[in-house]
Order: C-alpha cells, then sequence, then structure tokens
C-alpha cells in the first residue's frame, strides 16, 4: 500500500456528515454504524448481492478498470515502481479503479475495499494503491486490515449473513448454499461463518504445495495447512490452530480417501482425532483449496 497524504479534505468532509450520530452525544459513529448508514441510505441495505454501483453512486464514486502496468500515468513519479496493483482510490478525482481482467469477486472486493479506505475518518489521504497483500485478510497494515473490514462488512451486509447462517444447521452445506447469494468467494464466507458463530466450530484451511507441475492428480497432490480459524466457543474449549502430524504435507487421498472432487457440494464426513478430543469433520474443494469444518461430536454441542 502506497499512500500519499492531501493538503485539502474540504469534499471528503462533507461526505462524512451524513455518517454522524443522530443522538446528542458527539461520540463518533462505530464502524459499524457507518456501514449500516451507508447500505441503507444506498438503497442496498434489503438487496442481495450487496450493489456496488449504488455505494458508489451514493458516495459521488467514479469507478474504471484498466491495466496498471501499462496505465500508470496516474501516479508521480516517485511512486512508479514495480507494482502489482489490484485496485486503487483517489480521493482528489473521486475515482476507484480496478485492474482490468480480475475475476468478478476479486474486483467487488477490491471496490469495497477502496470505498472502506474512503469513508473511514482516519483514512483521510489521497491515493491509496493496493495490490495482493494489502487486500490479504492476513495483511499486518493496520489501516488496511480496517479498509478490509469495512469491505466484509459491505459484502455481507453486517450481520445479515451471520443471523441468516444461524437459522440452518452447523454444516458447510449452509456456506456453499449462501455465499453465491452474497455474491462471496466460498473461503470468505467459510471464514465469516466460522469465527461468528455461536456453537464451537472450526474450519482447517488446506493450500495446494506447488510442484514442478500442476497436473498432478487430487490424490498425489500435497497439502499443508495454510490457517486455521475457529469460533470464540471452540478456542475457549479446544484450540485455536492445527499443524500436520508428522510432517508439513499430506496427500490429498490420505485426507480425505478420494481421488478427485466433483465440485464444492461433493462433501466428505470425516472423524478425527486431536489429542483427547474427537470431532465430526466435513470437507470440500473450492478447486483450489480443502476446507476441513470441525465441530464436537453432537452430544457436545450446546450453546
Amino acid at each position: 500500500m502506497k499512500r500519499l497524504e492531501s493538503a485539502s479534505q474540504s469534499s471528503y468532509g462533507d461526505d462524512m456528515q451524513k455518517f454522524q450520530p443522530t443522538s446528542n452525544t458527539q461520540q463518533a459513529p462505530t464502524r459499524q454504524e457507518i456501514v449500516e448508514a451507508l447500505l441503507l441510505e444506498a438503497g442496498t441495505a434489503d438487496q442481495l448481492p450487496t450493489d456496488e454501483d449504488k455505494l458508489l453512486g451514493y458516495l459521488k464514486l467514479e469507478q474504471l478498470s484498466f491495466d496498471f502496468m501499462h496505465e500508470l500515468d496516474f501516479l508521480p513519479e516517485s511512486q512508479k515502481q514495480t507494482l502489482d496493483l489490484r485496485a486503487a482510490l483517489s480521493f482528489n478525482d473521486r475515482l476507484v479503479a480496478t485492474q482490468s481482467g480480475l475475476g468478478e469477486k476479486r474486483k467487488r472486493f477490491g471496490i469495497f475495499h477502496e470505498i472502506g479506505h474512503f469513508i473511514l475518518p482516519e483514512h483521510r489521504g489521497k491515493l491509496f494503491l493496493d495490490d495482493d497483500s494489502t487486500l490479504s485478510w492476513w495483511t499486518k497494515m493496520r489501516i488496511e486490515r480496517e479498509a478490509n473490514e469495512i469491505a466484509a462488512e459491505l459484502l455481507f451486509q453486517g450481520n445479515r449473513f451471520t443471523e441468516e447462517s444461524l437459522s440452518f444447521p452447523a454444516s458447510v452445506r449452509t456456506v456453499t448454499e449462501l455465499a453465491p447469494r452474497y455474491g462471496a468467494s466460498y473461503e470468505s464466507a467459510m471464514r465469516r461463518y466460522t469465527e461468528r458463530h455461536v456453537l464451537p466450530c472450526a474450519v482447517v484451511v488446506l493450500d495446494k504445495v506447488r510442484r514442478d507441475s500442476d497436473d498432478q492428480e487430487f490424490e498425489d497432490s500435497e497439502y499443508k495447512v495454510h490457517y486455521t480459524i475457529t469460533s470464540a466457543p471452540f478456542r475457549k474449549r479446544y484450540f485455536s490452530a492445527l499443524e500436520i502430524k508428522g510432517g508439513s504435507t499430506i496427500r490429498g487421498s490420505e485426507l480425505c480417501g478420494k481421488s478427485r472432487w466433483w465440485g464444492v457440494d461433493d462433501v466428505i464426513e470425516h472423524k478425527m482425532t486431536v489429542g483427547e478430543w474427537h470431532f465430526e469433520t466435513e470437507i470440500f474443494s473450492n478447486g483450489y483449496k480443502i476446507f476441513q469444518y470441525v465441530l464436537p461430536p453432537k452430544a457436545a454441542l450446546k450453546i
């Protein structure tokens, strides 16, 4: 992320007046309140998936897509480095730009991320340049984490996704059914679903280890734990992360006993033991990563 400070913030300040508290107190609105107000005022609060065009229109932001690598005229010379940009925000031009050729889900998240920069009071600047690292959920930059959080709130419409998901059984099938309705990737929906669940649950995300050839059959491909997401009740009762016992990788066939996947609806049920604890798991793949959703035995599921 590259950021240049702006000398003038008058137009931005005018926009933020729309999101001031309505009570007599002078306390600044929370991020959740800002998102709720924006969704409501832009007319997309009850519309799925969240309409990015309505948000951009309400904020009077223009959105363009082009090839950053060949069209960097908008950057000052000091910023023309080897950049692998995915999205950008120019406050002065009221412009959100995304890299041409991005998939629809990545493009929408990039737009929501830049909207996050635009509406958060502390993110007042002239130019934000974002690549895969700053758009990643694991970025270490505070200001980028905040923009990602706003993007997720816009994508999942605050608590709406969580509240709707809790009306269904605790299962990956809930995620694979709801994610397309919200225009979300299965990975982001799985993460959101798990970390906000009221029951003890976890998801272990495994990524394929890149070898010389990507043409390996699934059963021979090796996977490593990328990360683990847990709900608060799960962390309190069990653990917050897992690693593969006896080594850093595991073959696809060892993990789920299959030679190939037939799609996200192809879900495998599997038992798992971690120390003294026994779990029931569901495993599915989005074609790139493997997701193992972990639940205690049904008799142990208590809110």
